[in-house]
């Protein structure tokens, strides 16, 4: 047993863990099949989401971008429901060729979904386009929401 990290004065009080638990967490953690299931879990699909301003450096709405390689404009499927934005992306069904074993996956051809908040949000402007792989959605503020200069009276 190693109690090198009890600090003395502390061990009056019964352990709830033994001396080598942390250690055998890390064990069980980094073991080669956990591993492996993480580095090799199904990855979701690239996204960025960035704020766009205008020539001032105001904010005027925001951009979702999703890299969707190899997934067709029939199988997303984008909604507003009340002040959410859902992006639904079907798994695209391929027949798997017998004479290839993928090592690592990199393009995910996975169902997924996206949901993101509308608040303040012009809803009835938002704007999605799909081009080469990439599905852009343009979601620009409510003009009760940009900010505005107030004049002195």
């Amino acid at each position: 047993m190693n109690n090198a990290l009890v600090k003395r004065g502390y061990d009056r009080l019964p352990s709830v863990f033994g001396f080598d638990a942390f250690d055998k967490i890390f064990e069980d953690m980094f073991s080669t099949n956990v591993f492996n299931e993480l580095y090799n879990a199904p990855q979701g699909y690239p996204t960025d989401v960035v704020e766009v301003k205008d020539d001032k450096g105001n904010v005027i709405g925001s951009e979702i971008t999703v890299a969707l390689a190899g997934i067709p404009k029939e199988n997303i499927d984008i909604a507003v429901d009340r002040d959410v934005l859902n992006i639904s992306i079907n798994k695209v069904e391929k027949e798997e060729d017998k004479n290839r074993n993928y090592l690592r996956k990199g393009i995910s051809q996975r169902s997924m979904q996206l949901r993101y908040g509308l608040h303040g949000i012009d809803k009835d402007k938002i704007k999605a386009d799909l081009v080469d792989g990439i599905l852009k959605v343009e979601l620009p503020l409510a003009e009760e929401v940009k900010s505005r200069k107030i004049e002195i009276g």
